[in-house]
């Protein structure tokens, strides 16, 4: 009898064990849906890593989905119907704007949002308390790239050139007083003739381009066919290949900031293997959609409890996290700490990083 009452309580106690659920938003549908998908197969495989060695807090882990087609009305939408079903954590979303939509009605319900890829200074300015970034910020580049030319250029050789635009004024701003030489042109102008005689009467020999891939291709052509010896350099809005379409050869050499590649660290290579061998995509977000689930995972067993409010604040803490994209803290606002920049830089055609400086 009481071999048969064992049993009993051990087949109850497996039909009855708690599920928590993890969603994961973004765009499934519409002209990025290509990144939804990257981001729940990113997802699922640590879930399923994570369920095949107990779950999180003894309880499996399953993924609930959300469409917001990168709409920000859509994000909203999908953030509502995942607070609905009680997710413990939000993976997502993909785009920036959407991912602030939404990151405003997941702090009223206490959830953690953790985004790996959306870039939007104002998703950690906005004064949430739930939101974690893996990614930097996109004003981070400025910074970088003054950092950069400073140790290649004289300050009274430095140049930058901006459109205007809000996200050109964030990347001046962290560009800071380097520059001997600011010019504003406007976007999509036809032509930059008072920006190349100033260039020359300057003696500017590096530049950097805080404007669209069209306006910066235009620019780097009109530098070259004016005869000018000058370095340029610019944000990730410029790793497209509009950039080159527009420059053509006057492109050669240019320097381009951007996130470190997510295959960087040898634990994520050895996924992307696996990946590979199971016909998964391990581009765009795929890598830091699983790395974000290790993040929860961690953060909750090491605070023993998924109150989604003292997990945010824990991943808050500055506390480092081992995560497939290597160890990562963020600061009081979920910015991530040490931001993992790299210079790419575009030859014939084509870019590739360049390892040499940081």
């Amino acid at each position: 009898m009481r071999w048969l009452f064992t049993v009993f309580l051990l087949v109850f106690s497996t039909v009855t064990k708690a599920e928590t659920l993890i969603g994961v938003a973004g765009p499934m549908t519409g002209t990025s849906a290509a990144y939804g998908t990257q981001m729940v197969q990113g997802v699922q495989a640590a879930v399923d890593q994570l369920n095949s060695t107990g779950g999180v807090e003894g309880e499996l882990l399953e993924i609930i989905t959300a469409d917001d087609a990168c709409d920000n009305r859509k994000a909203e939408i999908a953030a509502e119907n995942l607070v609905q079903k009680n997710v413990s954590v939000v993976i997502g979303h993909y785009c920036s704007n959407p991912s602030l939509a939404a990151a405003k009605i997941y702090e009223a319900a206490g959830i953690p949002m953790i985004a790996p890829v959306a870039s939007l200074p104002a998703l950690t300015d906005a004064g949430l308390s739930n939101v974690i970034r893996l990614v930097a910020r996109d004003d981070t580049q400025g910074r970088y790239a003054a950092n950069r030319m400073k140790i290649d250029y004289a300050a009274d050789r430095i140049a930058v050139v901006g459109d205007g635009t809000p996200a050109s004024e964030l990347l001046l701003v962290q560009f800071g007083a380097t520059s001997t030489l600011s010019f504003t042109i406007k976007p999509e102008a036809r032509t930059v003739d008072d920006l190349i005689a100033a260039l020359a009467a300057k003696n500017i020999s590096a530049l950097y381009c805080a404007c669209a891939a069209l306006d910066a291709g235009f620019i780097a052509a009109q530098i070259s066919a004016a005869n000018l010896s000058i370095q340029i350099f610019g944000p990730d809005s410029l790793l497209v290949p509009q950039f080159w379409e527009k420059a053509g050869d006057a492109g050669e050499g240019t320097f381009v900031s951007f996130a470190i590649d997510p295959q960087a660290t040898a634990p994520a290579r050895k996924l992307a293997q696996q990946f590979a061998k199971d016909e998964i995509s391990a581009d765009g977000p795929t890598l830091p959609a699983y790395a974000a689930m290790q993040l929860y995972a961690d953060a909750a067993e090491k605070m023993g409890s998924k109150n989604g409010r003292r997990v945010s604040a824990y991943l808050r803490s500055g506390t480092r996290f081992e995560t497939l994209l290597g160890s990562l803290s963020f600061d009081a606002k979920g910015d991530v700490r040490e931001p993992r920049l790299v210079w790419y830089v575009w030859s014939k055609g084509k870019f590739a990083t360049e390892y040499l400086a940081n």
